[in-house]
């Protein structure tokens, strides 16, 4: 103690800062070590929790189509097949039959192969190349099922080129293998939904090659040198075909117990990353997923630590040097720190108050916004719905008109049968009950028809076929156009194209084009309406020409506007066009106006084709 206090002040002072130093070096060392180990630890029990899943997703895509073979082996039309005993017409019939379980099941191929190895028939008999007249009996999975099991394999398809997952199921007839089932699958699905998560995957077979992968780059790829005997061997199954395998482009590795834990990799741009590991096994299937995560998260963490105990450190020691330099005025000091201090505490209140009022005045303005645009949706759904009850009142006469016919005609037709039924005559009193009944179905199209238009539609989109909605807008409007005396030509295709969209929106759009149509020829002798769909490319093109009028260039660009009508006061709100423009908006189409030249209006309403049939799109969206 002595010692200490005959030292000088600068050299107390240099002492301190030594001392400072030291320890500073030292909290930063133990920050940045224990970041590191619980960064590490967080990141070892994510990516294990993220591997259990992966693993998982994986099983569950082979379980899926793993008893897919040993079903279709039980279908007794392959026996004529594999005999030689089945006609062109059994043949055909199986190739259908094969296809159509290959689309179903969403496998990519399935295959029927005789005891020689020879394919006899394929889901792709039709396609070229197809696996008719090739022989696999190399491959590993047909020579597991010749023995009367279930028999799997991964490989490159040797007609297709791609990367496939065999399972092959015999054939059996009197305690006899008569042939094999084979069913292919792909698992490209997967690996699309690996490539949109942050950390890699990669799947690796027994040889340590890289089969599945969320880089493409790392396909078929050794993540180990091969001997020369397991390179033979590969060379032998033809289980790759002919590729010339290459080390991935690992600059160094660190195992533990044999088991790889982290390595440096070069990432999709080429640069040098470095990664953690975290692999399991899947011993069915002889493969070992490896999850990488990147090492760059740690570093960040530690970067982030360092910098708050970098700060913390500098406080501290700025503390210690503002305490040696005002030992001699510590009374003063203490003054201005209490001074300061109190400064400081009123300017932060007065900015948390500030940030506070303007937190509550934003979150207030989200509200209402909200609130708002909460609103515009209600109205703009209510205008839909107002806008097809108006139309739906405008054809409320023709509808009583198409009603009261059959309703007449039922009561006479009773009133006959009842007559005849006192007479005895049985045989027209039935005919008469017969027509009764037809007439029935009549009013029950005419009011479904009105039911489907009136309903609020709450499916968003789907494939719809074209012709359904235009012939239900038609036969809405059917008493309109009889009544006007208009001549309606129709050109559609022998087979009705299917669009993405919502069949009751869709009816309405027609509704409101062809009530604009029918408007626009009230003043005219000749009225003619002529209606026709084309394609072209991936676009459904429905055109609807009048002989009315016509729309003059300078109104054209106002058609589409809320509330912008030519028609007198009453015959309209002037919503019509303008909800029909946002409901094929919506369906990502558009309308386009042109003129005739012979006089008359063409709305042109362009939609998205669906990859549908129209047969698929009726038994997908029949109302």
């Amino acid at each position: 103690m002595n010692r200490l206090t005959q030292l000088k002040p600068h050299q107390v002072t240099k002492a301190l800062i030594i001392f400072g130093l030291m320890i500073s070096a030292l909290v930063l060392w133990q920050t940045a070590y224990w970041t590191k180990q619980v960064a590490s630890d967080e990141i070892r029990n994510r990516s294990s929790n993220t591997l259990k899943l992966v693993v998982s997703n994986l099983n569950a895509e082979l379980q899926r189509f793993r008893a897919l073979p040993e079903l279709i082996s039980a279908d007794k039309r392959l026996i004529p097949v594999l005999n030689n005993t089945a006609d062109a017409q059994q043949l055909r019939a199986l190739n259908l039959e094969l296809a159509r379980i290959n689309r179903v099941s969403g496998a990519s191929d399935v295959y029927l192969m005789k005891p020689d190895g020879w394919t006899v028939a394929a889901s792709n008999w039709d396609k070229n190349p197809t696996f008719i007249d090739r022989n696999f009996s190399f491959r590993p999975y047909f020579k597991i099922a010749l023995q009367g099991e279930l028999g799997t394999y991964f490989a490159l398809g040797t007609t297709s080129g791609e990367r496939g997952y065999f399972f092959a199921y015999p054939v059996v007839q009197a305690n006899k293998v008569q042939g094999v089932v084979v069913v292919k699958i792909t698992v490209e699905g997967l690996e699309n939904k690996w490539r949109q998560a942050k950390d890699k995957i990669m799947v690796l077979d027994s040889h340590g090659i890289v089969f599945l992968a969320s880089n493409t780059d790392w396909h078929l790829k050794l993540v180990n040198d091969l001997t020369d005997k397991e390179m033979a061997g590969i060379v032998d199954s033809r289980r790759y075909g002919d590729h010339k395998f290459e080390k991935l482009p690992i600059e160094s590795a660190s195992w533990d117990d044999e088991v790889l834990r982290e390595l440096q990799l070069a990432d999709d741009a080429g640069q040098m990353q470095r990664y953690f590991v975290e692999q399991e096994n899947m011993p069915a299937e002889g493969w070992r997923v490896m999850l990488l995560v990147g090492a760059d998260e740690i570093t960040g963490r530690v970067n982030a630590a360092l910098a708050v105990a970098a700060l913390m450190l500098a406080s501290l020691l700025l503390a210690i040097a503002n305490i040696v330099q005002r030992r001699r005025r510590l009374a003063e000091r203490m003054a201005m720190k209490d001074a300061t201090s109190r400064e400081l505490e009123r300017r932060v209140e007065e900015r948390t108050l500030a940030l506070s009022e303007t937190n509550e005045k934003l979150r207030n303005e989200v509200r209402e916004r909200e609130h708002a645009e909460s609103e515009l949706r209600d109205t703009q759904a209510g205008l839909v719905q107002a806008t097809k009850l108006a139309a739906l009142g405008q054809m409320s006469a023709g509808v009583s008109h198409e009603l009261n016919q059959p309703l007449a005609a039922i009561r006479s037709y009773a009133d006959n049968a009842k007559t005849f039924i006192e007479r005895g005559n049985t045989a027209t009193a039935s005919e008469n009950l017969q027509s009764i009944g037809e007439l029935a179905d009549r009013m029950d199209r005419i009011i479904k028809n009105l039911r489907t238009y009136a309903r609020d539609e709450s499916i968003s989109m789907r494939p719809v076929s074209i012709i359904l909605p235009l012939n239900e807008s038609l036969s809405l409007l059917a008493n309109r156009i009889s009544d006007d005396g208009v001549e309606v030509n129709l050109s559609i295709p022998d087979e009705s194209p299917v669009v993405m969209a919502g069949d009751v929106r869709l009816q309405q759009v027609f509704v409101n084009i062809l009530s604009n149509a029918l408007d626009s020829m009230r003043s005219v002798s000749v009225k003619m309406l002529d209606i026709s769909v084309t394609e072209q490319a991936d676009k459904v093109y429905v055109s609807i020409a009048d002989s009315g009028s016509g729309v003059p260039e300078a109104l054209r660009e106002h058609v589409f506007d809320p509330f912008y009508s030519t028609k007198s006061v009453g015959e309209g709100m002037g919503l019509g066009l303008s909800i029909t423009y946002g409901i094929v908006d919506q369906f990502g189409g558009k309308i386009e106006i042109d003129n005739r030249p012979q006089g008359g209006a063409i709305f042109t309403v362009i939609l998205k084709k669906a990859d549908l049939s129209a047969t698929q799109a009726l038994s997908a969206g029949t109302r």
